[in-house]
C-alpha cells in the first residue's frame, strides 16, 4: 500500500459532539438515531491503532459516543414503552408484534415492565387473562391444525409466528409476576 492509496481521518471530541448532536436531530426515528450512533462507534473503533485508543483524545471520544449511546437507548426505550402501553390498552396483537420484531428479547420484556408499571392491578390483570386466552386459542387452532399430535402449524392456522412469540411472553411475563 502506497501512502496516496490511504486516508487519514482526525477528529476532536468536540467534533464528534456537534456530529452526535446532529445525527440526533436529523435521524427519522429513535431506531435509526441508534443504529447511525452505533455505526459511528463502531467505524471509529475501527479506524483507530491500537496505540491510539490509550490517548486521552480517544478516550474522550469513546466517553462522548457512550453518553449519546445512552441517551439514545433511554430515548428509544421511553418511545417503545408508550407505545407498548398503548398496543397493550387497545389489545392490538399486530401492534404488539411489530414493536417485538425489532427488540431483543431482553429489551421486549423491559419495555413490558416499564409499560405494565404504568398500570393498576385490574388493568393488569385483564391483561394477564387476554394474553393466556390469545396464546391458548392459537395454540389450540395450531394443534389442529397440524393434524399430528403434539405439532402446532401456525402457518395452515393463519396465526403469524411473530404475533405468537410476542404474546407467549406476555403470557409468561405475567406468570412470573405472579409467581
Amino acid at each position: 500500500m502506497i501512502a496516496d492509496d490511504t486516508l487519514t481521518l482526525r477528529y476532536t471530541p468536540e467534533q464528534v459532539e456537534h456530529f452526535c448532536r446532529h445525527l440526533a436531530t436529523h435521524a427519522p426515528g429513535s431506531e435509526q438515531h441508534l443504529a447511525a450512533l452505533t455505526a459511528l462507534q463502531t467505524f471509529i473503533a475501527a479506524g483507530v491503532d491500537a496505540g491510539e485508543q490509550a490517548r486521552s483524545p480517544y478516550l474522550a471520544i469513546r466517553q462522548v459516543l457512550e453518553r449519546h449511546l445512552e441517551q439514545a437507548r433511554t430515548l428509544l426505550l421511553q418511545h417503545n414503552t408508550q407505545r407498548l402501553l398503548h398496543a397493550l390498552q387497545q389489545r392490538d396483537v399486530s401492534a404488539v408484534a411489530a414493536l417485538y420484531r425489532p427488540l431483543s428479547r431482553s429489551g421486549f420484556w423491559e419495555a413490558l415492565t416499564y409499560a405494565t408499571a404504568e398500570l393498576e392491578g385490574p388493568a393488569l390483570a385483564a391483561l394477564a387473562v387476554w394474553a393466556t386466552a390469545w396464546v391458548t386459542d392459537a395454540r389450540q387452532r395450531g394443534e389442529q391444525a397440524s393434524g399430528c399430535p403434539d405439532a402446532i402449524d401456525f402457518h395452515q392456522a393463519g396465526i403469524d409466528v411473530t404475533e405468537y412469540s410476542a404474546m407467549n411472553d406476555i403470557q409468561r411475563f405475567f406468570g412470573e409476576r405472579q409467581s
